[in-house]
C-alpha cells in the first residue's frame, strides 16, 4: 500500500543485514503452590504451549518458572532454592525464576520472552506490568501464546494484553476469596489453623471426613489438645497469672521462667524465654479453649495485626482450655493499660483531653511550670514530659471536670 514507485530492493538498509544475530528467546512460566498444582505437568504444559512462538529451528535460550502465587510482588518472588525446585523432579530445565529472568533482560542476554499467558507471569495487574514495562525499556518483547500473531495494529493487541491482565486479577481475587471463606468455616467448625502454640499439640479429629484434593487423598482435620508435658499448660496460666494480677511486662515475666527452666520447659531449637514470646502468648486467645483465625495479616511476610472485629471465632470451644475466657479478656486489658502508661505522659494526657472535649486553656508560664485552667479549676504542670504516675492523675483530674 505504501510501496515505493520504483524497486529499491537493491539499496542498503532496504532489508535487514544477512547473518544477524538470532533472536534470543527464554520462556517463562509459574504455576500455584505444589499443594494446589501439579508442577510437573503445568510447567511442562506451559512450555509446550509457548514454544509455538519459536522461529522453525528455533530451541529457547533459557528457562525460568517459579512455583509460588502470582499474587507476590516482584520483590516477594522467586525465593526458594534451587535444591527445592530440584526436588519437584519437574521435567523442564530451570536457569532461575522471575528475578533471575530480569536480571538476563539487564545483561542484554536475552531479547524475547515467551509465555503461555500474561497470567502466568504475575495474577496482579501492576506487577505484570512492571515486568511488561521493565523488559520493554531494555528491548525484550514478552509474547503469550495465548495472542493473536501475525500482524495488525498495536492498539488492538494492546487491548487484548490489558483485558487478559484484568482477568488474571479478578480471578485471583475470587481465589482469595473463595480461601478465605473456607478458612472462616474451617475454624469455626474448631479445627486447627497453623503451629499449635505453646502447652498444646496437634492431634487428628477421628470423626472429621478428611478434605479432598484434586489429586485424591486430603489432609486430615487437625484439633489442638493439651501437651502430654503438664508442666507446659501450668507455664501458661503462670504467665497470664503474672501479667493479670501483679503486672508484670514481658520481660519481667520471661525473666522469672527462666529462672525456674525445671518448671517452665522450653520447646525444643529454643536457648531462653524472652519478652516477646510472652507478649505473643499472652495475647493467644487460643488458650481460652475457643479456636481463632484471622488474628494477624502475614501473607506475603508484611505481619501485622487485624482489628479484633475481623477475627474469626469457633461456634464453640473446640479444644481444653488452660486460662477462662473471662482471664483472657482481663489480661487483654491489663496489658492495654500498661501499654497505654508506656506512651509520653503529655501524649496521653492530650489525647484524654481531646477524648473528652476537654481545652487546657494556659493562665501563665515560667521556664520550668505552666499554669492550666480546665472548667473554672487551675493546676500547675512541668513543662518537660510528665512521669506515668502524675500523667495518671492529671488524666483523673480530667475526667472529674468532665
Amino acid at each position: 500500500m505504501f510501496d515505493p514507485p520504483i524497486d529499491l530492493s537493491d539499496l542498503p538498509g532496504y532489508q535487514a543485514a544477512a547473518g544477524t544475530r538470532p533472536t534470543r528467546t527464554a520462556f517463562i512460566g509459574r504455576c500455584s503452590t505444589k499443594d494446589n498444582q501439579d508442577p510437573r505437568s503445568s510447567i511442562a504444559g506451559q512450555l509446550a504451549e509457548a514454544s509455538v512462538l519459536l522461529e522453525p529451528g528455533e530451541v529457547f535460550a533459557a528457562h525460568f518458572w517459579d512455583v509460588e502465587s502470582g499474587m507476590l510482588g516482584l520483590d516477594e518472588r522467586s525465593q526458594a532454592s534451587a535444591e527445592d525446585y530440584a526436588r519437584l523432579g519437574v521435567p523442564v530445565p530451570r536457569d532461575g525464576g522471575l528475578r533471575e529472568l530480569l536480571e538476563w533482560a539487564d545483561r542484554g542476554e536475552i531479547d524475547r520472552v515467551a509465555c503461555e499467558r500474561i497470567g502466568r507471569v504475575a495474577r496482579d495487574t501492576l506487577a505484570s506490568l512492571q515486568v511488561e514495562h521493565y523488559l520493554k525499556a531494555r528491548g525484550v518483547s514478552l509474547e503469550c501464546a495465548n495472542e493473536p500473531r501475525g500482524g495488525g495494529m498495536t492498539s488492538g493487541q494492546l487491548e487484548l494484553r490489558r483485558n487478559a491482565q484484568v482477568r488474571a486479577e479478578i480471578y485471583r481475587h475470587e481465589l482469595m476469596e473463595q480461601s478465605m471463606r473456607g478458612q472462616r468455616q474451617h475454624a469455626a467448625n474448631g479445627y486447627r489453623h497453623g503451629q499449635p502454640c505453646y502447652g498444646y499439640i496437634a492431634v487428628v479429629d477421628p470423626d472429621a471426613p478428611p478434605a479432598a484434593n484434586r489429586f485424591g487423598g486430603g489432609r486430615p482435620k487437625m484439633r489442638l489438645a493439651l501437651h502430654p508435658d503438664q508442666r507446659r499448660a501450668d507455664t501458661v496460666a503462670e504467665v497470664f497469672r503474672l501479667r493479670r494480677n501483679h503486672r508484670l511486662g514481658n520481660g519481667e515475666i520471661a525473666r522469672e521462667l527462666a529462672a525456674h527452666l525445671d518448671r517452665h520447659p522450653l520447646d525444643d531449637g529454643q536457648v531462653l524465654w524472652v519478652a516477646r514470646r510472652v507478649g505473643r502468648m499472652l495475647a493467644q486467645p487460643k488458650y481460652s479453649g475457643y479456636q481463632v483465625f484471622n488474628r494477624r495479616a502475614a501473607r506475603t511476610g508484611r505481619d501485622r495485626s487485624n482489628p479484633i472485629t475481623d477475627w474469626v471465632w469457633s461456634r464453640e470451644q473446640a479444644h481444653p482450655a488452660i486460662v477462662t475466657l473471662q482471664e483472657w479478656y482481663e489480661t487483654q486489658l491489663v496489658t492495654a493499660r500498661m501499654r497505654e502508661r508506656q506512651a509520653p505522659g503529655w501524649d496521653r494526657v492530650n489525647a484524654a483531653a481531646a477524648q473528652r472535649g476537654i481545652r487546657l486553656t494556659t493562665v501563665r508560664e515560667s521556664d520550668t511550670h505552666v499554669l492550666y485552667e480546665v472548667g473554672g479549676r487551675q493546676f500547675v504542670l512541668p513543662r518537660a514530659d510528665l512521669p506515668a504516675a502524675v500523667a495518671d492523675e492529671v488524666i483523673a483530674f480530667l475526667g472529674a471536670g468532665a
